[in-house]
């Protein structure tokens, strides 16, 4: 029976290292993460974990690595895009910061490069981007955040992946034959966009826009139409379906990190919240987005499968509870007006007061 990495870091840890490490390690597997012991040549004489999301790589971890007597414990974060953002918290920011990991000439990542992290700008960083050594309780957060934001940036990789697979197959629900709009009107449908009280002076966002099959009913009702989606090939196809309205914008972009430059009356999502982990964090953002008097509607899927499964794909997802997301609404500072249900969503209609 292979020994699990819990065993090692209890044998070869102690104190307020060993807490740490088993905290993290505890965080990771909530996350379905799973380890892998590398055992190659390099490696084969050491305690050595590959820390994977499905088959892409999240982080590393060492114990007690002979050629480093001096640490206990290390942990490396893998290349990731996403610790590029501004928008994490200012104390991971700082956290990060310090665990920087500049290039040491082993020859792995062929002599560093200049990294933008967490908004500021680094010379000759590793491929890794972060080294942890010895980390403790004050590092847990920063570590946690880490292992977010890759694991998020992956998931997102797979929704975009299968969306984008989903258009390469002709597949577009603005095209779809009256019976087929007919059954998706079982999630939102026209009530739905009646609950936006829409004319000509109102702003409009929808969020998880996707092809358009919402949006080409609803721009021709309001004053300006944006609709983001964090799909390209969905994207492109939805400017072809709306390229009529000359009201509409559309963005490509990963609505929680995006920067809107203006505020919103009317803002809803349908189909869209199963595929956001930090719901909370996406109310809050709508809650600042929305105008005085503004509504937020939103539909939410009734299924409570955690995967989306097709012949081609398969991804996780998140599903919704409508109670949970009421109290969100709720703390964030909107009012809920009304909640009804159709035959395969609830619906919450709330307003910023």
């Amino acid at each position: 029976m292979k020994e699990q990495i819990e065993n090692y870091i209890d044998k070869n840890l102690s104190g307020e290292m060993k807490r740490t490490a088993l905290a993290f390690v505890d965080y990771l597997k909530k996350n379905g993460l799973t380890f892998y012991r590398d055992t190659c040549d390099c490696w084969k004489e050491k305690i050595y974990y590959w820390v994977k999301f499905g088959e892409e790589c999240v982080c590393f971890i060492a114990i007690k690595d002979p050629d480093e007597p001096e640490n206990f414990w290390t942990v490396w974060s893998d290349e990731c895009a996403a610790y590029e953002s501004e928008t994490v918290g200012d104390d991971v920011k700082v956290v990060g910061w310090s665990h920087v990991d500049f290039c040491g000439n082993c020859g792995s990542c062929g002599g560093g490069r200049e990294k933008v992290i967490f908004g500021r700008r680094f010379p000759g960083v590793c491929g890794c981007t972060f080294r942890i050594d010895n980390a403790v309780e004050t590092d847990l957060p920063f570590l946690k955040e880490m292992a977010d934001l890759r694991i998020k940036e992956l998931m997102n990789n797979n929704v975009i992946e299968h969306y984008d697979r989903l258009i390469d197959e002709n597949n577009d629900p603005v095209r779809d034959s009256q019976p087929l709009r007919e059954y998706m009107d079982k999630w939102d449908g026209q009530e739905f966009i009646d609950e936006m009280e829409l004319d000509k002076a109102k702003s409009v966002l929808e969020v998880g826009v996707g092809t358009g099959r919402l949006a080409v009913r609803v721009a021709p009702l309001c004053g300006k139409f944006c609709g983001i989606d964090i799909s390209p090939k969905t994207v492109e196809k939805a400017k072809e379906n709306l390229a009529v309205y000359k009201n509409a914008t559309l963005v490509c972009g990963d609505f929680l990190n995006f920067r809107f430059d203006r505020s919103f009356d009317v803002i809803y999502s349908s189909l869209t919240f199963m595929h956001i982990k930090d719901k909370r964090g996406a109310v809050n953002k709508i809650a600042r987005l929305l105008n005085y008097g503004g509504r937020f509607i939103l539909s939410l899927d009734k299924n409570k499968s955690e995967f989306i499964d097709t012949d081609t794909s398969r991804i996780k997802i998140y599903p919704d509870d409508p109670d949970t997301l009421e109290e969100y609404i709720k703390a964030a500072g909107l009012t809920a007006l009304r909640r009804y249900e159709t035959e395969h969503a609830f619906i919450i209609v709330s307003a910023k007061h």
